[in-house]
């Protein structure tokens, strides 16, 4: 039977790894977390798609570490972050999860109730960014690539993070960028004083956007280090299952399932 439920940290606790054997009718599911669109929807396909193991994905909710929850054990794995976030969570907790596989890009994008071009940006106007480290220098490069600002460095895939508000030389239209939670950044376009919202791709879905047709500006797939991982603990990375979990996220059969489902918004890499 195939799990799939929303669940607070507490009721993750417990669902921890259990040693391989050759049955894997002996093996407990094994415990993913994801956020909603499109991470938990993908491993939903997969997990239907495929007998050798049983997942149960639980769809975290706004305010839970699901990387902590990986590196304590309260469950296998996790699908929900790119490397550049993972590396900053990483330094600023100094535990350290395997990465295990890339498998699609959610290219940010900015969206407007009130403008079509990036062009038509006002003096003054107001944009809200993600303000997690690297969502938020993510942000930044693509209203530089877009013209809209200047940045004192060039970009290092390695370390994005180190893009910041201070990183702003040029500002020609006197931008004022206002950082939000990334979870509810994409709730800004409800405020009538912000004129733009730059997001990724998973949020704008879960709010009826469609990022390949709605964004005024968006990111180039091309090497794109945004890619969405598949991260687990080191005795979970040990877990044959895992490594079959992995093998069927980047196949090409997925790969296709997502650029049908998703329509560009949401890019598979292989």
């Amino acid at each position: 039977m195939k799990r799939f439920a929303s669940v607070a940290l507490s009721a993750a606790v417990g669902l921890g790894l259990v040693a391989c054997s050759s049955d894997s009718d002996d093996l407990e599911p094994l415990t993913v977390l994801a956020v909603p669109t499109p991470h938990a929807e993908i491993l939903r396909y997969v997990d239907e798609k495929n007998p050798e193991y049983e997942l149960d994905v639980k769809v975290v909710p706004g305010g839970i570490d699901p990387n902590m929850s990986v590196a304590n054990g309260s469950a296998a794995a996790n699908f929900y972050q790119h490397p550049p976030y993972l590396l900053d969570w990483e330094t600023q907790t100094g535990k350290k999860l395997v990465n295990i596989v890339g498998v699609h890009i959610e290219p940010m994008g900015m969206y407007s109730n009130s403008i079509d071009s990036i062009d038509q940006l006002k003096q003054g106007a107001k944009i809200a960014t993600p303000n997690s480290p690297s969502d938020l220098a993510r942000a930044l490069i693509l209203l530089e690539a877009n013209g809209v600002i200047g940045l004192d460095q060039e970009i290092d895939p390695a370390n994005v993070s180190k893009i910041n508000l201070q990183s702003i030389t040029d500002n020609p239209k006197d931008i004022e960028i206002v950082p939000v939670d990334d979870v509810i950044v994409i709730q800004s376009l409800s405020d009538d004083s912000i004129d733009g919202v730059i997001s990724s791709s998973n949020f704008a879905l879960q709010v009826g956007l469609n990022p390949s047709e709605d964004s005024v500006i968006a990111e180039s797939p091309e090497n794109n280090p945004y890619v969405n991982i598949l991260a687990a603990n080191e005795d979970a990375a040990k877990d044959p299952r895992i490594e079959k979990l992995a093998a069927d996220l980047s196949s090409p059969e997925t790969a296709e399932w997502i650029r049908e489902k998703y329509s560009g918004s949401v890019i598979p890499v292989n």
